[in-house]
Order: C-alpha cells, then structure tokens, then sequence
C-alpha cells in the first residue's frame, strides 16, 4: 500500500518501486493501477465524500482490499480484514471507514467485459478520453482487444541472441519460443532464475514488438547510428543478428550510456558508445545512412507494464511531448545520406507523436510490414496495437531521395 500511495501521491513510478519485489507484491501493485478506474467507480458507491479527498493511505488501503477480493481471489473476509489491519497502522482513524466500506463493495458486481451496456473505459479501465482516441484509431473491436490486452501482465521475454538457454535450463528456468516474433524466447517457468540472469548480466529482457520493430530498419553499407537509444535493446538486435554492421549507440545521460555499455557486453562485437544529446549528434550531416530513433513518449503502447501512465496522462500534455520529438526527428533526418533511412518509432499510439512528426519530415515514406499484427495509416506508417503479443508501437520508415 505504501508504494501505490508513492505512485499516486509523489509520481513514483510502479517499476521502480518493485524491481526486487516477490511476484505477489508485483502482482497486487500493478494489478489495483491497471483496474484504478473500476475500482473506484465500485467504492464510490459507498463512500459519502469524494475518493479523491481521502488520504492517500487510505484510498490505496481501499483499493487494494477491494482487488485482493475481486480480482485475486482472496475470500473477501480476509482481504477486508488485512486491509483494515493496514488502515489501522497507517491511518488508524480510516480503519472504520475502510471496513465499513469494503464490506458493501466486495458485493458489487464487477463489469461484464461483454456487456456493451456499460462504458467501454468503465470495462477496461482506461481513461475516457483514451478510449475515444483508441477507438477512432483503430475501430472499436481492435481498440477494445488493445485496452483489454493492457489489463493483462506482461510475459517475461528474452532476446535468445544474448540469453543462454542451456544455462537458463540449468537454472531451473523452462522458456518457449515466441508464437510471432522469432529470436525471443518467453519465460514460462522459473521466473526467478531469469531475473537473477539478467541482473547478473546474462540474459536481456526485452518486448517482442521492440524486436520486431528493430528489425524494420534496412541493411545498409555505411553507418547506423541508434539515437537515444538506451537501454540499447534494439541495438543489441541489429548488432546480433547483423555481424558486419557499422553501429553506433547514443544517448546523453551518461548513467544510461554507461548501463547501455554494461548490456552490450552481452555481445562478442559491441557497437560503439557515446554520450550525446540526439538534437546535437557529434556527426556530419549527411554522414549516416541509417538512423534509428525511437523517440521518448508517452508511453500509451506500454501501459501494461506502466498502467501508472493512463491516470496521469492529459490529451494536452501530448503537445508538449510532441514538440520534442520534431527537435529530434528534424535532427535525425539531417544526419541522412541521400539515399540512407530513418526508422522513426515511439511506444505510443498517439498521432500527434508519430504522423504528425514525419509529417514535417522532406522525406520519402516506405512500406514497413512487422511480425506482430497491425494497422496501415493513411499516410504511411503502422500502428502495432499493444496485444498478448507485445506491447503497442507506432512506425515509420523513411527516406531521404537520392
């Protein structure tokens, strides 16, 4: 409780907090952010004031005793008793309330995800306003299927490349290859023994759809360079499945260069490293003929992993990012030969962050076909809606005429 209270109340972020926590603990945190929205449409119900004036000790305490009930199956006496035991250490006045409270919410009745005659964003708790967009981007029936893939956990995937099966196996960890995305492999059993892997810097972590997305940017003769590129996963792709490949890895936060520098180890031929702001690249124009840029966003693809993104995103904030990521875009299409290639991709499936960006670009649009499903938009460009497959990117490949 006392994470999701630091998420909600100081901006934490939930993976930081649980990078050493036991699955239980993982599962309940990002389980109450994924079903906030649901959650509090049920107690409010039962509350006399507004959720949002309580303390946040308390709304977590609410919130996690109604989801230990309801969506983790704890018998629902238990889960009102520990979430009132919580309250009482925490918020010793709020004990009362919360258990009075949760006694009537545990019988709601959760939403039926098929029943069309409750609110799509209510079904799958996400915020109206990105449901509307979702909607009118992809149609209801593939927006309804991203929003629903949100509220399920994420699979522990590897990049086979640089993640031994042989000494996973050894280590008790069973691992299947991915049904779409070749060269990742997902952890099925053993879950512990991959996370010890990857902190001993033995295996890498990384989304399918990151893969797949790599993948887009042509072979070319001369220079690739990756621009804000850590923690360097998709550079870690090209340079394990493309020996002969001229890479360079940038990014100006000297603490992610040097993690980056830590994860290529992983490789028998690392790609060069440097720090540098990708608006202001240490490099001709004209000198590169590939660029890879996958430009920091809002995130809206990865909100399995993140569902803290959807109660703090506003449709407003969008610009802001937006206007970022032209700076960078503009940058990288200068560093283009004529001829060479700029996949532009974010982690968000918003337009103002991707095809209002290329818009402003003199470049020549290509096709790009992923492995994972996706969606054609109008002016070039895809739309990889986040599924049980991997997480939701938006692509664009480009080139600067010869």
């Amino acid at each position: 409780m006392i994470a999701l209270a630091r998420v909600e109340a100081r901006g934490a972020y939930a993976a930081r907090l649980l990078s050493r926590a036991v699955p239980a603990e993982r599962e309940l945190v990002l389980g109450v952010l994924r079903w906030q929205l649901t959650l509090d449409h049920l107690l409010a119900r039962h509350l006399r004031q507004p959720l949002p004036s309580l303390d946040e000790q308390v709304r977590a305490a609410l919130r996690v005793g109604l989801y230990e009930a309801r969506r983790m199956r704890t018998p629902a006496p238990v889960a009102v008793a520990e979430a009132v035991r919580v309250a009482k250490a925490l918020a010793p006045r709020a004990a009362g309330l919360v258990n009075a409270v949760l006694r009537r919410a545990v019988e709601e009745p959760w939403p039926d995800p098929a029943d069309r005659n409750v609110p799509l964003s209510l079904r799958t708790s996400h915020p109206e306003w990105l449901v509307r967009r979702w909607v009118e981007l992809l149609g209801e029936s593939e927006a309804a299927a991203a929003l629903a893939a949100d509220q399920e956990p994420a699979p522990l995937c590897l990049l086979e490349a640089v993640s031994s099966r042989e000494k996973l196996a050894a280590a008790g960890c069973d691992v299947e290859p991915h049904a779409l995305v070749p060269g990742v492999i997902v952890v099925t059993r053993g879950a512990e023994a991959a996370v010890l892997a990857l902190r001993a810097g033995k295996a890498y972590a990384i989304d399918p759809a990151a893969v797949s997305v790599a993948r887009l940017l042509p072979p070319v003769a001369g220079l690739t360079v990756d621009l804000a590129a850590a923690p360097g996963g998709k550079s870690l792709v090209l340079a394990s499945e493309r020996p002969g490949i001229r890479l360079l890895a940038a990014d100006r936060s000297l603490g992610r260069a040097l993690r980056m520098r830590g994860n290529f180890a992983l490789l028998e031929r690392a790609p060069g490293v440097a720090v540098a702001d990708a608006v202001a690249a240490p490099l001709r124009p004209g000198s590169c003929q590939a660029v890879l840029l996958d430009a920091p966003c809002s995130g809206t693809g990865t909100l399995r992993r993140h569902p803290e993104i959807r109660w703090r995103l506003q449709p407003e904030g969008l610009a802001v990012v937006a206007a970022g990521q032209r700076r960078l875009a503009e940058a990288a299409a200068a560093l283009l030969a004529p001829g060479g290639v700029l996949l532009y991709a974010t982690c968000s499936l918003e337009p103002e962050e991707n095809a209002a960006v290329v818009a402003g670009l003199d470049l020549e649009v290509l096709p790009a076909v992923p492995a994972l499903p996706f969606r054609e938009l109008p002016g070039g460009g895809v739309v990889i809606p986040p599924s049980a497959a991997g997480d939701g990117f938006t692509v664009h490949l480009l080139r600067r005429r010869a």
